[in-house]
């Protein structure tokens, strides 16, 4: 028997909520690794390198954000682990954009080191990985790689001001 395929289908894949919810969740452990790994890059690696006299390439007034930068790139790593176990749709596109979209924003809460810039860590990975994987379930790749891109503007933009 042969199975008609039809041209009708949806251009978004609407499901249940297990992929948002599964994003959000992943989001959420990228923004607490984030907020380790820069913890501890920051007060024993880094901090300790560039605070040294003499001895630096780097200001020691740089070290959060230099330490958060590197901890965004292993955390965006295990975030694309994680995503691809948790079965995202375009986890790649998810990570990278939600990656460009974090660049530096934590060197600048980890300076304070509270539990506020800690929770405002983890609740805007999440928002952010939530987004880009919910766009990243367009059906055609070039609409989602578009929208993806404006929405890393504006939140660049977003940003800057």
């Amino acid at each position: 028997m042969v199975t008609v395929v039809s041209d009708t289908e949806p251009t978004v894949r609407f499901g249940a909520w297990k992929d948002e919810i599964s994003a959000l969740v992943s989001g959420a452990i990228v923004g607490v690794i984030i907020w380790i790994l820069a913890y501890i890059l920051d007060q024993y690696v880094i901090g300790m390198i560039a605070c040294k006299t003499g001895s630096s390439i780097i200001d020691c007034s740089d070290a959060p954000a230099v330490s958060a930068a590197f901890a965004l790139v292993f955390a965006s790593i295990a975030g694309l682990t994680i995503l691809v176990r948790r079965r995202i749709f375009r986890p790649l596109l998810v990570v990278l954009a939600a990656g460009i979209s974090l660049w530096g924003i934590t060197g600048n809460w980890l300076q304070a080191h509270t539990i506020v810039d800690f929770l405002l860590t983890i609740v805007v990975s999440a928002l952010m990985y939530l987004v880009f994987a919910w766009f990243a379930k367009l059906r055609q790749f070039w609409i989602s790689l578009v929208i993806s891109i404006v929405l890393v503007v504006i939140f660049r933009l977003m940003i800057s001001l």
